[in-house]
C-alpha cells in the first residue's frame, strides 16, 4: 500500500476494509507507507495494524486516538538529508549518491549473554554484504511507532478483528537520525532540531496465526528520484544519476534493493516460505561447490555421519545459499521450516536458544551473562550448519544424480519425512557436543576456582 491521498479523500469503505482484514487474518502479508503529515491516510489510516504502526493523521489525532504525524516544515520536521557535495542543504540532495545511515535493531537468543552473543538484524535488514544500514534520504519523512494499546478490536462490515491477537506486538526494527543544523545551512526549510525516529516497523503475525505487516516512514525510500537521480537536474553529474554516480553509491543501492527483496520474502505466507526453504536447499545440493564436496560413501544413511562432516558441508552449503538467501532467512527457515516441520514440539522447546526473533515475554530481557551461557552463545550458527548439512546429505542420499526423474519427483516429495532421519542424527550429534563442551567448561571453572583459592 503506497498511500498518497490525504485524509480529505474518502477513506476505504467498510467492505474494502473487511476484505483487507480477512486477507491479513488469513495469513496475507501487507506493506504500507506514506510520507509526511497525512499523505496516505485515505488508503491506510483505517487498516487494522497498519493504522497503529505508523503515524497517518495530521494536523489532529486520528479517530481512535492515533498520534499526529510529523509536519513537512518547522524545526521538528523529520529531515534525514545527508550532507551532500555542496555547502547548503536543498531538496535535490535527496537525489545524490549519499544515503542516510540508519540504526537497525539487533537481536540475540535469550540464552546469550550480552558479552558473548552473536547479534542479528531483523530479517528485513539482512543483506548479502551484511547488516543493511542505509536508506535513501529525504527532507520531510513520516514516522513509524509502536502502539501502547494492543487490545483494540474493530468490526468492518460485520467482520470482527482483534488487532493484535495473542499479545504479539509490533516493533521498530530501524531508526533514522536527524542531525541538528542552523538555519543558514538550509535557506528554504530553516533550522533543524536533532532527534531519532522509527524508520521501519514490523509485526510478525505468523507468531499469532495471522499475516505479517511492515511499514516504512516514507515512500521516498522507494521512489526513482531518490534512487537513480533527478531528471530536472541534468546539468549535475551526480544528482542526475543518483546512486549510480559512484562506487559507494552503487553499493548503497545494492543494499537498498536487498531491503526491497527482503520485504517480499518476509511478508510471504508461511507455506510460501516453507517452499522457498526447500527449493533453496535443493538448489544448494546441486551447486558445484557442494556436490563436489559431498562424500558418496556417506550416502547410504545418516548413522555414518559425524558432526564434523555435517558442519563442513553445512558451512559450504550456507555460503552457496547466501547468494540467494540472507543469513537471517537461512537461520529462521532452518529452525521454523526445517526443525519445525519435522518436529514442531522440539522446535518450540529449542526456540529460546535458536530463534533471535521470537516474541519475548514481558520481563524477559537479555541476560547480563553467566558462564554456562558461553556454551550456547554460538549455538544458532552451529545448529544451522548441522541442519543444513543434514538436509543436503538427505537429499544426496535420495537423489544421487540430477536426473529428470529426480526433478519430476520434487512436487510430490514429503520433505519432512525424507530428511527426518538425517535431522535426528544431526541434532543428536549437536546435543552430544554441547554436553561435552559444557562439562569441559565446568571442569575449567572448577580448576580456576581451586587455583584461586590456593593462591589465597
Amino acid at each position: 500500500m503506497f498511500g498518497v491521498a490525504r485524509s480529505t479523500r474518502a477513506p476505504l469503505t467498510e467492505p474494502e476494509l473487511r476484505a483487507v482484514a480477512q486477507f491479513m487474518d488469513g495469513g496475507g502479508g501487507v506493506f504500507a507507507t506514506g510520507d509526511h503529515e497525512d499523505l496516505g491516510a485515505s488508503m491506510c489510516g483505517g487498516v487494522p495494524r497498519v493504522r497503529s504502526m505508523r503515524k497517518w493523521h495530521w494536523p489532529r489525532p486520528g479517530p481512535n486516538g492515533e498520534p499526529v504525524a510529523p509536519s513537512i516544515g518547522g524545526p521538528d520536521r523529520l529531515d534525514t538529508l545527508s550532507a551532500g557535495h555542496d555547502p547548503l542543504f536543498q531538496l535535490n540532495d535527496q537525489s545524490d549518491d549519499i544515503p542516510q545511515t540508519i540504526t537497525p535493531r539487533m537481536y540475540a537468543t535469550s540464552s546469550s549473554p550480552k558479552w558473548a552473543h552473536q547479534a542479528y538484524p531483523h530479517p528485513l535488514l539482512c543483506g548479502p554484504r551484511g547488516v543493511i544500514r542505509v536508506l535513501p534520504d529525504h527532507p520531510h519523512e513520516g514516522e513509524c511507532y509502536v502502539p501502547d494499546d494492543l487490545a483494540k478490536t474493530f468490526t468492518y462490515d460485520g467482520y470482527d478483528v482483534t488487532e493484535y491477537p495473542g499479545g504479539v506486538a509490533p516493533e521498530i526494527v530501524a531508526w533514522s537520525t536527524v542531525a541538528a543544523r542552523p538555519a543558514d545551512q538550509d535557506p528554504r526549510k530553516g533550522r533543524l532540531n536533532a532527534t531519532t525516529f522509527g524508520a521501519i516497523g514490523a509485526y510478525d503475525g505468523h507468531l499469532a496465526g495471522v499475516g505479517r505487516v511492515a511499514v516504512d516512514a516514507t515512500w521516498h525510500h522507494f521512489f526513482n528520484v531518490n534512487l537513480v537521480g533527478d531528471p530536472l537536474a541534468p546539468e549535475d553529474p551526480i544528482k542526475s544519476v543518483g546512486f549510480a554516480a559512484s562506487e559507494s553509491g552503487r553499493a548503497a543501492l545494492a543494499d537498498i534493493r536487498s531491503y526491497y527483496r527482503n520485504l517480499a520474502v518476509w511478508l510471504a505466507r508461511p507455506v510460501s516460505q516453507r517452499t522457498m526453504w526447500w527449493q533453496a536447499v535443493w538448489a544448494a545440493r546441486w551447486h558445484h561447490r557442494v556436490s563436489m564436496d559431498l562424500r558418496p560413501a556417506l550416502f547410504g544413511g545418516p548413522d555414518d555421519l559425524d558432526l564434523v562432516e555435517l558442519l563442513r558441508v553445512g558451512a559450504e552449503a550456507r555460503e552457496v545459499l547466501a547468494t540467494t538467501v540472507t543469513r537471517a532467512d537461512a537461520l529462521q527457515w532452518a529452525g521454523r521450516h526445517g526443525i519445525g516441520s519435522v518436529d514442531p514440539e522440539l522446535w518450540e522447546s529449542l526456540r529460546p536458544q535458536l530463534d533471535p526473533w521470537r516474541q519475548r515475554a514481558a520481563g524477559d530481557p537479555e541476560q547480563t551473562g553467566h558462564l554456562p551461557n558461553l556454551t550456547t552463545s554460538l549455538l544458532p550458527e552451529t545448529v544451522l550448519d548441522a541442519v543444513v548439512g543434514a538436509v543436503v546429505y538427505a537429499l544426496a542420499a535420495r537423489f544421487p544424480d540430477p536426473t529428470q526423474e529426480a526433478r519430476d519427483q520434487l512436487a510430490e516429495l514429503d520433505w519432512p519425512a525424507e530428511v527426518r532421519p538425517h535431522l535426528d542424527r544431526a541434532l543428536d550429534l549437536v546435543a552430544e557436543q554441547l554436553l561435552g563442551t559444557d562439562g569441559q567448561l565446568r571442569a575449567l571453572g572448577d580448576a580456576l576456582v581451586t587455583a584461586r583459592r590456593g593462591e589465597r
